[in-house]
């Protein structure tokens, strides 16, 4: 295929993109301390101006500087969370101005920390400096359990009861959540704590957020001190049987990225006309990626399939061209933040698109959409 040059409507989003992908240079998430930046927070017909964290996460998916706030009470009526720190902030969900997406969120008087499961271990650190705001801190196993529970319903689990997807003694799964987790992967004691000094080690098995693995489990260790949470993803099911039965005790994350195991394979077509290509792939730490190849009879198609990518993304972070083996373009690529089509979730996603097909490589999580595409963007952590 040769290169062709880009259609004109491409032209009004470059100054867009161009503001989105100053903020990549910003994206460094995984250190310990995060910079804050001005919101203004529309609630109950008013507005009132938030420090919000973390500052790179706020710029990309409210570049307008504005946001609307709703309170959700869903902890209320938690049955076994009693943690302190319930008692200091007020849970809620952040839209942008549009309403098309939300992400969870905390205030502490006029600081607010945003969570999305897109941000992965970006959430630690949100958290992190949540419990340093609010002083709370565990004092003692329960607390820290508590605390950690908090951290998952609020980063993938969309405020859900932590009851219900926590894996817990066979005698009260079945009430709790009806699917007998603990009997099923073998894990009677969970969830576990562990004190050394000031800092609690949480280890505990929990329904899959991402719904991409076959068992739909993943086990969790959480490091929980005085100020700071550290927090550890990875899958279990059976394609990472082996390295569980190796190290039962332990996290299948050996290695800095995530392992990739493909688990479905199919063909379908779409409304506008494309064959489709569809794989999933299960990772070593939770969020699988989903790959689809929409395959068209013409290239008008293929371009107004990526224009719609473009148009609608929540954020474009990159375009680049798209290279063939030889490194010859044959088309453009972008990665942009995006609505879930099956619910209102974000996602991450590259689409590439050249004369007559469009490819998405898309999860839930951004760092591992990076890992499956074995790049790197400045300063991304993960």
């Amino acid at each position: 295929m040769q290169p062709r040059p880009r259609h004109v409507k491409i032209a009004p989003r470059l100054a867009f993109i161009l503001v989105a992908m100053t903020l990549c240079t910003s994206l460094g998430f995984a250190s310990e301390k995060q910079d804050s930046v001005t919101l203004l927070i529309h609630s109950n017909g008013m507005v009132t101006q938030y420090r919000a964290y973390p500052e790179a996460a706020i710029k990309l998916l409210f570049l307008s500087g504005d946001a609307i706030l709703e309170p959700d009470s869903s902890p209320e009526n938690w049955k076994t969370l009693a943690s302190p720190i319930l008692n200091k902030i007020q849970t809620g969900r952040v839209y942008d101005t549009q309403r098309r997406f939300n992400v969870m969120a905390v205030t502490f008087g006029k600081q607010l920390f945003v969570f999305d499961a897109l941000f992965g271990s970006d959430n630690a650190v949100t958290m992190s400096q949540l419990i340093r705001a609010t002083g709370a801190g565990p004092r003692d196993r329960a607390e820290a359990l508590d605390l950690a529970k908090l951290y998952l319903a609020l980063s993938y689990y969309h405020l859900a009861d932590p009851d219900r997807i926590v894996a817990c003694p066979e005698s009260n799964s079945t009430e709790q959540n009806g699917i007998g987790l603990s009997g099923r992967i073998g894990v009677p004691d969970s969830p576990q704590v562990v004190q050394d000094g000031a800092t609690y080690t949480v280890n505990f098995y929990a329904v899959d957020p991402s719904g991409m693995s076959s068992i739909k489990v993943c086990h969790w260790q959480l490091d929980i001190g005085p100020e700071n949470l550290d927090a550890r993803l990875s899958a279990h099911h059976e394609e990472f049987r082996q390295s569980y039965s190796e190290a039962p005790s332990q996290t299948t994350q050996t290695t800095k990225k995530p392992q990739f195991s493909r688990s479905i394979m199919a063909n379908g077509f779409t409304d506008d006309g494309a064959t489709t290509d569809i794989q999933t792939w299960a990772s070593s730490d939770g969020p699988g990626v989903a790959r689809i190849h929409f395959y068209y009879k013409s290239h008008e198609k293929a371009e107004k399939r990526m224009q719609n990518y473009l148009l609608n993304a929540v954020a474009v972070i990159e375009v680049r061209p798209w290279l063939d083996s030889q490194g010859k373009s044959v088309g453009t690529q972008a990665l942009v933040i995006r609505i879930n089509d099956s619910d209102p979730g974000l996602i991450a996603s590259e689409i590439s698109e050249d004369a007559g097909s469009v490819l998405e490589i898309s999860c839930s999580s951004l760092g591992n959409l990076l890992a499956a595409l074995n790049r790197d963007l400045p300063d991304w952590k993960h």
